[in-house]
């Protein structure tokens, strides 16, 4: 399937002229809509409504856009219509297909791409935009050369959009867990989203502190303690929903933070919802005492 995959995109991607990318991706969207859908339940049926979603399979998406990813890395300037015409018009297939060529372009021309993915990072409509575009157009660059490019997220992070912010900061987590050493560094950065309201953002959040454990436990173990007890209840649904979601072989590592969790549950000031959040987390960590 793949070597079909691969030869079909090479024909259409030959007649590609960068003065009329709508006919390559007429050809491209043809092409898998001739594959089976699946189910799409995971995306609120509003959401699907925005965009056309078909449900094709993501490894037939990933085939077709790491093809286009070998051409466009080399011609950066002429793949930029394309690319912005795939994810602007073709629904969330053309968004999954194109976040492969983003990715590539962006590690060759950084300081043109970056404006680009955040642009396209504000018309996201679902979590599903959001996560792609995070973890297969902006975390590389990043992740090549966190020094450089780390300081670059911190617009994402503090953006109107909350698809955005979910980006920069699932981005974030990711870093801390392919390179250790800047766990600290990465939490820092999650600190700063601890009090975000919208719901999507709080999930990437924990997502990337749950993340950042797979780099440096010591790390993420000395921050929860730090954290725990909140002095703002805004974060309550993030630091226990970190506990509640850690991994299960990872949790035992947080043991030592039930006396805090126990002191937290008993605040008289909690509200009940809140309440029910601690006992829930402090409900797991008792599993993980030895």
């Amino acid at each position: 399937m793949t070597k079909e995959i691969v030869s079909k995109v090479h024909t259409i991607l030959d007649r590609y002229d960068p003065q009329a990318a709508h006919i390559t991706a007429d050809a491209l969207r043809a092409y898998w809509l001739t594959f089976s859908p699946k189910s799409m339940h995971v995306i609120k049926a509003d959401q699907r409504q925005e965009q056309e979603t078909v449900g094709i399979p993501v490894p037939v998406l990933r085939n077709i856009g790491k093809e286009i990813a070998k051409a466009a890395k080399k011609c950066v300037d002429d793949f930029i219509p394309l690319t912005r015409l795939l994810w602007d018009e073709y629904g969330r297939e053309g968004r999954v297909v194109t976040v492969y060529p983003l990715g590539a372009m962006e590690l060759v021309q950084p300081e043109i791409m970056l404006p680009i993915l955040i642009e396209l990072g504000r018309t996201c409509i679902t979590w599903e935009d959001s996560d792609q575009l995070s973890m297969r157009a902006l975390e590389p660059i990043v992740r090549k050369d966190p020094e450089k490019w780390l300081p670059a997220l911190d617009p994402w992070l503090v953006d109107e959009n909350k698809w955005v912010r979910r980006a920069g900061i699932t981005a974030v987590g990711r870093l801390a867990m392919k390179h250790g050493d800047y766990t600290a560094r990465c939490l820092a950065l999650a600190e700063g989203l601890l009090l975000d309201e919208e719901l999507d953002v709080k999930r990437a959040v924990s997502f990337a502190i749950r993340l950042s454990a797979r780099g440096d436990v010591s790390e993420v173990r000395k921050f929860m303690e730090k954290q725990v007890p909140p002095k703002n209840h805004m974060a309550t649904w993030v630091l226990c929903d970190v506990i509640r979601s850690m991994t299960k072989t990872i949790l035992p590592e947080f043991a030592s933070l039930v006396p805090k969790f126990e002191a937290w549950v008993a605040d008289p000031k909690l509200s009940k919802k809140d309440q029910r959040s601690v006992e829930s987390a402090l409900k797991v960590l008792h599993k993980a005492l030895p």
